[in-house]
């Protein structure tokens, strides 16, 4: 077998102690094995080395896969945990169909569908974005199994929110998002997560076609720039390098919305190179006609 496909008892069982359904994961040296105690559940789970080496060939050599793979066959959930979502909603879309006939609409949604399909189907090496459309709303995902998040899933991550918002608004669809924090999961036609939610509520709350990083998204981006810290002694993230897709500034936030942790000045998504001081008539639909929000969006679209 392939040398860069051994690894020791050791190495598994760091790999396996990332996922957070595991109590604890003991490496037997003398059996090339690992013992895993998985919370909630009385019995030790054991897996080879050799068991685990041989399955990095259909996971191209990425041993969060493997692991992953290996608890789904022992019918254990598997989790993105401390990933990033982004929410986005079309707004005005209701009126948009009222008003729009047929063949056009199914054009233009279809023409927009495309365009984010091509910039969310980002699957190579270490970094997969998984996406869904649904109607009027778009979601993408970091897969944190396939790695935890590092400075590659990130910034290709925070490019394809900006990529949306640029097709969104090009294709001529006002959109508001937010990217949020926590655990995803999804099986099927299930979709549970807390970051979902989090972007979700922080999406309701913005008084511009913006899309805002919510606080629980700042914290695990530093708690993996901590993380790099401790294992590689430094860090390549770093939110204030990644100007091509964010800017930190001040949020227009509604008035007497929700009672969320709402700071004056934190990051957002900048729409690709849009940098149009007539964006909103060259780009809006004429039933938009939202003076507020289009006044508080030209720092997203009308300027450099």
């Amino acid at each position: 077998m392939n040398n860069d496909y051994n690894h020791t008892a050791e190495f598994w069982a760091t790999i396996i102690r990332d996922f957070q359904q595991i109590e604890r994961a003991m490496p037997i040296f003398d059996a090339d094995r690992i013992d895993i105690k998985i919370k909630g559940r009385q019995d030790i789970l054991q897996a080879s080395n050799e068991e685990l080496d041989d399955l990095l060939s259909k996971f191209n050599g990425n041993p969060h896969e493997v692991v992953a793979s290996f608890l789904k066959k022992h019918g254990i959930l598997v989790v993105y945990q401390d990933t990033l979502v982004g929410f986005f909603d079309i707004q005005g879309y209701s009126e948009y169909i009222k008003k729009t006939d047929l063949e056009p609409v199914i054009q233009k949604i279809n023409s927009f569908i495309s365009r984010v399909r091509i910039s969310a189907g980002t699957d190579a090496f270490a970094v997969k974005i998984d996406h869904w459309i649904l109607s009027d709303s778009v979601i993408i995902v970091v897969d944190t199994n396939r790695h935890p998040l590092f400075a590659g899933s990130l910034e290709v991550f925070l490019a394809t929110c900006s990529m949306i918002m640029y097709d969104a608004i090009t294709t001529g669809f006002a959109i508001r998002g937010a990217v949020g924090g926590g655990y995803f999961y999804k099986d099927g036609e299930m979709m549970v997560s807390s970051a979902l939610v989090d972007a979700a509520l922080y999406e309701k709350e913005q008084n511009w076609l913006g899309a805002v990083l919510t606080p629980m998204a700042v914290k695990l981006v530093e708690k993996a720039q901590a993380y790099e810290i401790k294992i590689k002694g430094q860090t390549k993230i770093d939110l204030n390098q990644l100007t091509p897709y964010i800017r930190y500034g001040a949020i227009p936030w509604k008035q007497n919305g929700r009672a969320l942790d709402k700071p004056h000045e934190t990051f957002y998504i900048k729409p690709f190179e849009m940098a149009d001081k007539d964006w909103a008539t060259k780009y809006l639909p004429p039933y938009f006609n939202d003076k507020v929000k289009i006044d508080n969006s030209h720092c997203l679209y009308g300027e450099a």
